[in-house]
């Protein structure tokens, strides 16, 4: 029997939510894509403005319900896989703990992944009106371009200051800013964190991950806590990163107090996207592996 956690918390949830945000960045790139930056319509703009609005409220719904529902799913299979290895292990449950422990952790974790999405999802608002910002200035052929970030500002009054140095129609410079921000519209990266633009599919999983992970290793720390159980063991994986490899394997103590493993510092996530976990053992677990390895 194995009841042990996977690489992916909750795989299911994860593939998920970040299948629902790549569906929305397509919807939200077609309905950009449809400007015309030769012929700038405000019209065209308030009405694909209005669309992407309500794209965004049906995603932040979506965020809302996969949140709850996952990070329980998440939780739920952690505690009771490691209420398994640890009756296993012969602990007892510790007859002082509060089980309220356990859903104010689910409803803590749950909120902040919740908040990491719905404020993911307000800045994709933002970055759409930079774009019609964009679109709007290129088409006057106006040089004070406030742009997604100082990269597109420079590519764009490169190509304005090329086209008056040419001598060219004004359509050409349309037609190739065009192009430029059609390339950047597929490569879906409408949500700015701290200044850095992610896809909507990556973001979502890597928030999806990270928070579901925490909320398995929470899981497991209280579990043990329930039961009176000191110990807990890293996981391994084939070819770890740098960050976690130091850490693979090692046996550590919840609490600290114990006179042989050193506390465990950090839970899993050690990172973001990270993949390890920790599962519950004990010093009869590890002395009859030991012995029968």
């Amino acid at each position: 029997m194995r009841e042990k956690l996977g690489l992916i918390p909750a795989r299911e949830h994860v593939r998920r939510i970040s299948a629902e945000y790549d569906r929305v960045a397509k919807e939200i790139a077609k309905e950009l894509m449809k400007i015309d930056v030769a012929a700038f319509k405000e019209l065209q703009v308030a009405s694909i403005q209005k669309e992407i609005d309500e794209m965004v409220k049906g995603l932040n719904r979506t965020a809302i319900q996969w949140a709850n529902k996952a990070g329980v799913d998440a939780y739920k299979e952690a505690m009771t896989k490691s209420m398994v290895t640890l009756e296993v292990l012969g602990a007892g449950k510790d007859p002082m703990f509060d089980n309220k422990a356990h859903l104010k952790t689910i409803s803590l974790y749950a909120n902040a992944m919740t908040d990491d999405l719905l404020r993911a999802n307000l800045s994709i608002k933002n970055t759409v009106n930079a774009f019609f910002g964009l679109a709007r200035q290129a088409n006057a052929g106006l040089m004070q371009i406030q742009a997604f970030d100082v990269g597109d500002e420079n590519i764009i009054a490169d190509i304005i200051e090329e086209t008056i140095a040419q001598g060219q129609a004004r359509y050409y410079a349309s037609n190739r800013i065009y192009e430029y921000l059609r390339l950047k519209l597929l490569d879906g990266q409408f949500i700015d964190r701290a200044g850095r633009h992610f896809n909507l599919r990556d973001y979502s999983r890597m928030v999806a991950r990270t928070r579901l992970r925490e909320m398995q290793s929470e899981a497991v720390k209280n579990t043990c806590e329930q039961y009176d159980n000191d110990l807990v063991q890293f996981s391994q994986h084939y070819q770890p990163c740098p960050i976690c490899k130091p850490l693979e394997g090692r046996v550590f103590s919840l609490s600290g107090r114990h006179p042989t493993y050193p506390k465990l510092e950090k839970l899993p996530p050690i990172h973001p996207n990270c993949e390890h976990n920790i599962n519950p053992t004990s010093e009869i677990a590890l002395e009859f592996r030991e012995k029968y390895a």
